[in-house]
């Protein structure tokens, strides 16, 4: 009994270093133990349902002097995860462990622990919810999508760190739906999240409503914040795995480049000069953004006729100038062309 009253303080123990900077020094191999730990203190609870109430009792009172109760034990794994993904002093290589076992949890693990569950008799006593989809209805999903993953992904959409926030993502859509989007705060950490689903998950029900929430009528700040602060490789790859968004980011592109201005003293394409200026810089993207942005699209095989299509289209609607100076799409016309004559008609 003793035995058991002692390894149930260490309960207290593991809890608080996890929410502390001790985690700094932590690593893979130290999570894994401390998940180990945690589901071992669940496993003890399991058992405390058939054991007397003496012990029960004498069990509570030695956590009470750490301000803890016995529902703990029962909930062990699912607190440590949440501190430890709330905690931005965990190393990026013990998250990626975390990350890892809440997204793929040992099947092996979990069917001996409920081998033992029955051995216990712990029929009696009801089970918790399963670990992922509790994880996924708690506020750890919302933390998490919302950047405590830190900045090694890069944006990417590809990384580690993307697709464990892609899996993440999945997973809470599947459980509740596309209201969690609403829920949170829009930014790049959201963005790329999103970006990083469509891109793991190209068809099925979770990236149509992935798409059906960014393409949302009346919502289109939300895509141009979206298209904006995605690479332009990244936009580019989406928009050729889901055509549906290849029209209204040409739009937003369409959008940037008609609140540019040609300044015949330096040559170049710019924003309106004055006081509004930087801002409108911001919106819109510069010359160059908007150049690479619709190369890269042209550089996809199942985008390429239809964005050279649309820049004609634009040009056409200008006046079909020749000249450099004169339309903004003439000029993107003949510097796309560079690259591409070996594949498309000569412009002119």
């Amino acid at each position: 009994m003793e035995t058991l009253l002692s390894q149930a303080e260490q309960l207290q123990l593991l809890l608080a270093a996890s929410r502390s900077g001790l985690v700094r020094k932590w690593s893979p191999e130290t999570v894994s133990r401390s998940l180990s730990w945690a589901r071992f203190f669940r496993r003890l609870h399991r058992r405390l349902g058939a054991r007397s109430g003496l012990l029960r009792a004498a069990l509570q009172r030695r956590l009470d002097g750490a301000g803890l109760h016995l529902g703990h034990l029962g909930r062990c794994p699912e607190l440590l995860a949440l501190a430890l993904l709330e905690n931005g002093a965990l190393p990026s290589a013990a998250r990626g462990r975390l990350l890892q076992t809440l997204l793929f949890p040992d099947s092996q693990e979990e069917e001996e622990e409920e081998e033992e569950e029955e051995k216990e008799g712990g029929e009696e006593t009801p089970s918790p919810p399963p670990f992922l989809p509790l994880l996924a209805r708690r506020k750890a999903a919302s933390r998490l999508l919302l950047g405590h993953l830190g900045p090694e992904g890069g944006g990417g959409g590809g990384g580690p760190a993307e697709k464990a926030q892609a899996q993440l993502l999945l997973s809470r859509l599947k459980v509740g739906g596309s209201f969690l989007l609403e829920q949170l705060p829009r930014g790049p950490a959201l963005f790329q999240a999103v970006a990083a689903a469509l891109l793991l998950e190209p068809g099925g029900g979770e990236a149509e409503a992935l798409l059906s929430w960014l393409l949302l009528e009346g919502c289109e700040a939300r895509l141009a914040d979206f298209c904006r602060s995605l690479p332009a490789s990244l936009a580019a790859s989406l928009c050729a795995r889901h055509p549906p968004l290849l029209r209204p980011f040409l739009g937003l592109l369409a959008a940037w480049g008609a609140r540019l201005h040609y300044d015949p003293l330096r040559g170049e394409w710019r924003s309106s000069n004055g006081a509004e200026e930087e801002e409108e810089e911001e919106e819109a993207g510069s010359w160059e953004e908007l150049a690479q942005r619709l190369r890269r699209l042209a550089q996809e095989p199942r985008l390429r006729s239809e964005v050279w299509a649309e820049l004609k289209r634009l040009r056409a609607q200008e006046g079909d100038f020749a000249a450099r100076g004169l339309s903004v799409w003439t000029d993107l016309l003949l510097d796309l062309e560079g690259p591409q004559q070996e594949e498309q008609p000569t412009l002119l």
